[in-house]
């Protein structure tokens, strides 16, 4: 049956061809026992579009006695073939084009929610008058427990006590309730809150000098815990914990009772300036001095400090701000 079909094929092609090549095409058949239908629909096609001159072939083997079946060089199209493959190919775009274009089916469909959630990703809202209105509602699925917590309260502890209802703000009721979340932070009961306990997680082989220097930075560069420690001397006292909610009020800028993750959140170049600080300044005296500006460390950020320094011949905390500001 493969055969009787393959012949067929070849039957179709222009008579010149198939007295030139036929028995050739056939046998390679035979031998391989395979079915070249791919190949003879291309030939085929190739034929009768691209080829009308069948009178004009080029010998039937080369010089080395290879068949010109399997090394024929490539050849150019004439005018005229080209000429109708484009007519050809332009046909079926336009054919394409029109049966992609054409309106089967319109139908008017408003999408939009009359149900909005804090679970959609952004807000939805319908131009629907009604719910009826309303083919189709866009519905996201909320969380299984409740709204992600903000990267920061994470990170600050605090933070995280203090917003009760993961919402991430601080409402005028959390702000109020302040000192008993702080003291549920308290894990040795001593009645104070340490840095560790406040969310800094220091490496173990970190030595007493730098663990010290490390507790009074991330104390005093994060708003919330630098209002909460009012002397600062990097712990939240036992009085100061009773103090909590009116430090806390100090830190809206806005004044409407409730305080986000923007009144929050740490000013990134002072954030940067004291991590420099932290890694700069060795004797831990608040300034970089000249030799301390000797090293691999202080290389990195060379040109920070010269930028920094001006006239004067150390750097300060408050000069490395000013010069990641400007």
């Amino acid at each position: 049956m493969k055969r009787w079909f393959y012949v067929l094929l070849l039957k179709l092609h222009p008579k010149p061809f198939r007295d030139r090549f036929g028995e050739e095409m056939l046998a390679i058949f035979d031998e391989s026992k395979d079915l070249y239908v791919r190949d003879t629909l291309g030939s085929l096609a190739h034929q009768w579009l691209l080829r009308p001159e069948m009178g004009s072939f080029c010998q039937t083997t080369s010089s080395d006695g290879v068949p010109v079946f399997y090394s024929a060089q490539p050849e150019i199209p004439s005018g005229p073939a080209l000429l109708r493959g484009t007519l050809v190919a332009s046909c079926l775009f336009a054919l394409l084009s029109i049966f992609m274009t054409y309106r089967w089916h319109q139908a008017n469909w408003i999408v939009g929610s009359h149900h909005p959630s804090p679970s959609h990703i952004l807000g939805a809202h319908t131009d629907a008058i009604a719910e009826t209105d309303l083919p189709a509602e866009v519905k996201v699925r909320p969380y299984p427990d409740h709204l992600p917590i903000p990267p920061y309260f994470r990170l600050i502890l605090v933070l995280s006590a203090l917003d009760t209802d993961h919402d991430g703000v601080i409402s005028a009721v959390e702000i109020d309730n302040a000192p008993a979340a702080l003291r549920m932070l308290d894990k040795d009961h001593n009645g104070k809150l340490t840095a560790e306990e406040c969310g800094l997680k220091l490496a173990p082989d970190v030595d007493a000098v730098m663990r010290v220097r490390t507790r009074q930075m991330f104390m005093s560069v994060h708003p919330v815990l630098a209002a909460l420690d009012a002397d600062h001397d990097g712990v939240i006292s036992a009085a100061e914990i009773r103090n909590a909610a009116r430090a806390l009020r100090s830190l809206d800028l806005n004044h409407d009772g409730r305080l986000t993750e923007q009144e929050l959140a740490p000013d990134r170049n002072v954030l940067m300036a004291a991590n420099i600080m932290l890694a700069v300044d060795l004797d831990g005296d608040g300034k970089i001095s000249p030799w301390e500006r000797i090293g691999p460390v202080a290389g990195r950020f060379q040109a920070l400090l010269d930028k920094a320094q001006g006239k004067k011949g150390f750097v300060t905390q408050q000069d490395l701000v000013d010069a990641l500001g400007k």
